[in-house]
């Protein structure tokens, strides 16, 4: 009897065991080959082969900023003469040291100066940017989906945003001059 249990217990396991192994695998789902393209937002900025709406934006965000960045050009000539100055008094022996003293607080206070300058005309410019070029960068991605669409590209890609990732690619699959052409029609 002791001889038949594990045979029993064997072949109730194999009986189990069989209809698993023998049910079907389902099947692969197939995959259709996809078209796919490339654009390369980098270039949109391009003032000569660029989209003209967005070059024009910038250019006026540019001229826009001109005499923040004008000051904060004249602050920052100030202090190369602050340190250069300092430069020459310390290589005097006969230098007082208080004018020396005066000359890096000075320098001090005009670095600080710059840069709560430089961070408020950042933060300034970048809000403009975002309320002048969000409107038309909303436009552009979706005037590219449907470029795409219509050219039956099944996956269009930013190359600007791969970066070192692409690796190698067909210059065949580039539509970035296409759509640039096609966007500046549509936007005259």
């Amino acid at each position: 009897m002791k001889f038949f249990r594990p045979l029993l217990l064997s072949l109730v396991a194999a009986a189990l065991v069989a209809p698993l192994t023998a049910q079907p695998k389902p099947a692969a789902k197939a995959v259709e080959p996809a078209r796919i393209a490339f654009v390369n937002s980098s270039a949109f900025m391009d003032e000569t082969a660029g989209i003209k709406q967005l070059v024009k934006a910038a250019q006026g965000l540019e001229l826009e900023f001109s005499s923040t960045q004008s000051e904060l050009s004249l602050l920052t000539e100030k202090l190369r003469t602050i340190v250069g100055e300092l430069n020459k008094l310390n290589g005097d022996a006969t230098a007082n040291a208080k004018a020396i003293a005066e000359k890096q607080a000075a320098g001090q206070q005009l670095q600080q100066e710059i840069a709560g300058k430089q961070q408020t005309a950042q933060a300034a410019y970048n809000k403009r940017a975002q309320e002048v070029q969000a409107p038309i960068t909303a436009e552009i991605g979706k005037e590219l989906r449907a470029f795409g669409k219509a050219r039956g590209v099944d996956v269009l890609v930013d190359a600007a945003k791969l970066g070192d990732a692409l690796l190698d690619v067909k210059p065949e699959l580039d539509l970035t001059a296409d759509f640039v052409a096609y966007y500046n029609e549509q936007h005259k």
